[in-house]
């Protein structure tokens, strides 16, 4: 039987300092029961030290039997959002496979990728963008979404969600229900999408109602506002639109992530983020560099279980989809793929790729 701190730390992704396991890591790990890590470029400085980094993070549950593996994630999109340098492959942005318009491009792209961080040890990338690019002016999506075409995306975002699971890497689709029509940074802010509900069910929803048929587990949360379901909170805080919206009309019984919990776009005090974020339906609180907030965090949710201000079924529920997505967890780095040959697989399929590239 864990504890309720055990069960509260499955609940948090935390990111974490340094290319070697360090006593603060583990006391994340097997005290605060840490769930998941998420890697930086501070976490990396080559495929074999990386490699026996993470192998070393999940030797720290593997004594246990009832805490199951660590979920080893990472921001690795292509185009700018890449944590991992050289020599992992530098892709190019994702809008290149939506000017290739092409379905097993996108397939490739997903497992080719996927491939490579299998044979580390990574086991969850936060991508694909399934955010729709509608404006030009957005400062932050650009030419990490695949196109501005609804149902282009969602076909092509299928495809790539197909692929990260055939190679063994679970996806986590973002950024829930759409940060592709602001014209502002939620990293700075807090962004509106000022569209009628009608039009965000024909274009932002589209993509991810097709990634739940695909059978995407994890969904990330956008810090965005949506005036036409939730005038007051973001989307991330919103029961209306994690509850009525995601679970209730697209059916998803997956996992729920929030995006970053330290960005400006959060005003609220750490210590109010837990009930904010349980009562809107969140399962696990991303906090990717600040480690003294992870401890407030955790601290504010155990106190606010115990005094019933967050119910106990809440917690349950959300460990119930925890550890259903976590069964699928391949530990550890599969030894049978050949570094080197993903990579030069990986740099001609880049290639191809950049082929299609437009400004």
């Amino acid at each position: 039987m864990l504890s309720l701190k055990q069960q509260t730390g499955q609940m948090i992704v935390s990111g974490f300092e340094g290319t070697t396991l360090n006593t603060r890591t583990e006391e994340l790990i097997v005290q605060q029961g840490i769930g998941g890590l998420i890697l930086f470029e501070r976490n990396f400085k080559n495929p074999d030290q990386l490699r026996q980094l993470i192998n070393d993070l999940q030797s720290l549950t593997a004594d246990n039997p009832e805490i199951p593996p660590l979920f080893i994630s990472v921001d690795q999109e292509g185009g700018r959002v890449a944590r991992l340098g050289a020599p992992f492959t530098q892709f190019p942005p994702m809008s290149c496979l939506g000017q290739a318009d092409s379905n097993e491009l996108a397939y490739r792209f997903g497992l080719g990728m996927g491939k490579e961080l299998r044979a580390v040890g990574v086991n969850m990338d936060y991508a694909p963008v399934l955010d729709v690019h509608s404006n030009p002016a957005n400062p932050i999506i650009g030419h990490r979404a695949l196109d501005r075409d609804a149902e282009k995306v969602a076909r092509l975002g299928a495809e790539l969600i197909r692929g990260f699971y055939d190679a063994g890497v679970i996806p986590v689709g973002k950024h829930f229900p759409g940060h592709g029509d602001t014209s502002q940074d939620s990293h700075l802010t807090l962004p509106r999408v000022e569209r009628a509900q009608e039009s965000l069910q024909q274009i932002e929803l589209i993509p991810f109602s097709r990634a739940i048929e695909q059978g995407l587990e994890v969904l990330m949360t956008a810090h965005v506002v949506y005036p036409a379901w939730d005038a007051d909170r973001p989307a991330t805080f919103s029961p209306t639109i994690m509850n009525d919206v995601l679970r209730k009309t697209l059916h998803f019984e997956g996992l729920i992530m929030s995006d970053d919990l330290e960005m400006q776009a959060i005003k609220d005090k750490v210590e109010s983020i837990p009930e904010l974020g349980t009562r809107a339906g969140v399962d696990i609180f991303l906090i990717c560099h600040d480690l003294e907030k992870v401890n407030t965090l955790q601290d504010a949710m155990n106190q606010n279980i115990e005094s019933g201000v967050i119910p106990r079924t809440t917690i349950d529920q959300s460990l119930a989809r925890i550890f259903k997505v976590k069964q699928r967890l391949q530990i550890p780095a599969d030894t049978s793929l050949n570094f080197e040959n993903i990579l030069e697989e990986n740099q001609s399929l880049a290639q191809e790729m950049r082929a299609f590239f437009k400004e």
